[in-house]
């Protein structure tokens, strides 16, 4: 009994719960069909043209509409449209897929993708303002290739999560590729996150690597790790009101912001190496990128801070550059500096360093300039050597040297002036032009002087002279030159106590060091001359004067009288005199040999001299003295006969054939110092 009663109540349940689930079949049944008939309708070509003109009226024509259903909705394709609104947007090609059950359940038009192929879109100045509520649409992925919006290009764009809500936009972005106006040709496989409103379009950007092509480059820069934002205005004309970016890849360092409107300004900071950090000089200073790479330009640490602005078409910028052990080959020259601090513009090139290095060299702080404009030349100013300036071309020929070289001796003076070398000790002075004909060698130059002028001496230009000048060890080397003395006659100026009718001397491999505050010298010296007078008083140096007062007129005294009347006076008589000696500036000089010739006969001397308490007063010297018979024989062999000077004529014969053709043969040891000089005979 109670079994019938509970299966007549489940039949009554089953009774009353079919219908309203038939019904709701039904509806569903009957929603189905109609859906998938107004799909089916709208596939053809007249539903495709009632369901736009319902949707845009007269405001859309294309060239082909074509509409499928899908599973939960419909894919739209359209070819050659135009769509005229606030805005006018035209394209060769829609392909789109709607959502119907998405769009339902979000409450907003839920593309899965869209595929936009050669559009453009341009505000209608025309168009009342006034703009329709538009619905919101979320797009899943957006790809659009070759997109124009007003004077900006984007080649390509894939964008993912759009979202247009209450006109304002929203996306992810990859691969962004935009071509724009004004200095900034490009944008490349930009990533991130973009933000549309009013007009204004907000990226913000993280991308792995990107290119982007600046007008002022050869070709486009890459940034690895690309960090920042972007700020693009739309409204009236195309601007970018702020944009900073950064990119590092462990190695180089980039920080940089740029605006862009009626003019562009870019500001960047890079730390890298030589190599990136040039690569980031504009291509209208191409010059100095060249200078920079042809000198070899390295550095272990170098940041570079660039301005760089550009209007209509003029464009100007300012670079300064801070280098770590910095070097530079430049003339054959290798510098190399502690710090570097490098000032660039449209116009010119200025390097500032400290604790220039050549080697084995130390030049302090220096100058380092020349003009971008023309073909003007470089100019090197050494700071802690007086300003000492060298003006040099690009190809490393030498235009002018103008400073001098600092001495602690007053007596000596150096100085250069444009393409002349003027050297002073003490009264003496003589210049020489030194550009004219020269030659680059390793360190330095090898120098043909000419234009010579002096107030003691002549350059023989019959024979080949010059000397070397090396950079590394601040030296004149390899000095070969060939001087005449000026007589008084020549030079009143001159010590009219010193007279001759010849006096030459030459200088082989000699040098002289500009190392030290002392300048230092030295070298083989060769002389000659004829008819040579001067007085013990002529010269100041010791060396010289002893050998004025070797008083051989008083060991010939003995000998000699009256009738040689040159040896009673105050002059010191020479017919000739040849040799040639080593002397430094440390106070040695080497007499390998030094004849001279009197009337009463030849001396020759060999020896040492040396510096104790003053340049050259110490002595160590031996003299050969020979005297001949050729003149007033009577007298000699009167006194060595022992005859009256009246009886001298009668033996003159016997002398002469007994062979006797000399009075004497002495040797002559001197030494000690100048104020206690020793003179011995020897033989």
């Amino acid at each position: 009994m109670g079994l019938y009663l509970h299966q007549s109540k489940t039949k009554m349940v089953k009774k009353y719960l079919i219908w309203p689930i038939r019904l709701f079949l039904y509806l569903l049944a009957i929603l189905i069909i109609g859906f998938y008939s107004f799909c089916l309708f709208l596939t053809t070509d007249f539903g495709s043209k009632q369901t736009s003109k319902l949707l845009f009226g007269e405001k859309i024509s294309y060239e082909e509409i074509s509409i499928e259903p899908s599973l939960l909705g419909m894919k739209v394709e359209i070819d050659g449209f135009s769509f005229s609104g606030a805005a006018n947007f035209s394209g060769d090609r829609i392909n789109l897929e709607i959502n119907f059950l998405n769009s339902l359940i979000g409450k907003m038009i839920y593309i899965p993708n869209l595929e936009l192929y050669n559009s453009e879109v341009e505000l209608n100045e025309d168009s009342s303002g006034e703009q329709a509520e538009q619905p919101d649409i979320y797009i899943s992925e957006l790809s659009i290739n070759d997109f124009k919006a007003g004077n900006t290009e984007f080649n390509k764009l894939e964008l993912k999560d759009f979202l247009s809500k209450s006109e304002e936009i929203g996306f992810a972005f990859t691969d962004l590729s935009i071509d724009l106006p004004g200095s900034i040709n490009s944008l490349d496989q930009f990533s991130g996150r973009g933000y549309f409103s009013e007009n204004k379009l907000f990226l913000n950007i993280n991308s792995d690597e990107v290119l982007i092509d600046f007008t002022f480059y050869d070709a486009p820069s890459r940034y690895k790790n690309l960090k920042g934002f972007i700020e693009i205005n739309f409204n009236d004309k195309f601007s970018i009101p702020f944009a900073k970016l950064s990119s590092t890849d462990g190695v180089k360092v980039i920080k940089s912001s740029f605006k862009y409107d009626d003019s562009f300004l870019l500001e960047m900071w890079v730390k890298g190496n030589q190599s990136d950090v040039i690569n980031l000089i504009p291509s209208n200073a191409d010059d100095l990128k060249a200078f920079l790479e042809d000198s070899n330009f390295k550095s272990s640490y170098l940041d570079l801070l660039l301005s760089f602005t550009e209007a209509s078409d003029n464009s100007n910028f300012n670079i300064v550059m801070k280098a770590k052990d910095g070097f530079l080959r430049t003339s054959e020259l290798d510098l190399a500096t502690e710090n570097l601090n490098i000032y660039i513009d449209n116009s010119s090139l200025r390097i500032f360093g400290d604790e220039l290095k050549l080697p084995n060299l130390e030049l302090g702080n220096f100058y380092l300039s020349r003009k971008l404009i023309g073909n003007d030349d470089n100019k090197l100013v050494l700071n802690d050597y007086d300003n000492f300036t060298i003006k040099f071309s690009d190809n490393g020929i030498l235009k002018s040297l103008d400073g001098k070289i600092p001495s602690l001796d007053p007596d000596y003076n150096v100085s250069f002036n444009k393409n002349r070398l003027l050297l002073n000790i003490d009264e003496i002075y003589f210049d020489f032009n030194i550009l004219n004909n020269y030659e680059s060698i390793n360190g330095g130059f090898r120098i043909y002087p000419s234009g010579f002028n002096s107030n003691y001496f002549s350059l023989n230009s019959t024979e080949s002279s010059s000397f070397e000048f090396n950079f590394n060890d601040m030296e004149l080397r390899n000095l070969n030159a060939n001087f005449e003395l000026l007589n008084s006659n020549e030079n009143p100026a001159r010590n009219s106590n010193l007279e001759f009718s010849k006096f030459n001397f030459s200088l082989k491999n000699s040098y002289i060091n500009f190392k030290d505050t002392n300048i230092g010298y030295g070298g083989l010296v060769k002389i000659s001359g004829k008819d040579i007078s001067y007085t013990d008083s002529t010269f100041t140096i010791d060396a010289l004067r002893v050998l004025s007062l070797i008083d051989i007129r008083s060991r010939l005294v003995n000998i000699l009288n009256a009738d040689f009347d040159k040896l009673d006076q105050d002059n010191f008589f020479i017919n000739s005199l040849s040799g040639e000696f080593f002397a430094d500036s440390a106070g040695y000089a080497n007499i390998n040999n030094l004849n001279l010739n009197f009337d009463v006969g030849d001396a020759e001397i060999v020896g040492t001299i040396s510096s104790k308490l003053e340049s050259f007063d110490t002595f160590d010297l031996e003299m050969s003295f020979n005297t001949s018979l050729s003149q007033n024989i009577p007298w000699y062999v009167a006194i060595l006969g022992g005859f009256p000077a009246a009886a001298g004529a009668v033996v003159v014969t016997e002398v002469l054939e007994d062979g006797i053709n000399q009075i004497t043969e002495t040797k002559y040891g001197i030494s000690g110092s100048a104020d206690n000089l020793i003179v011995e005979t020897r033989q």
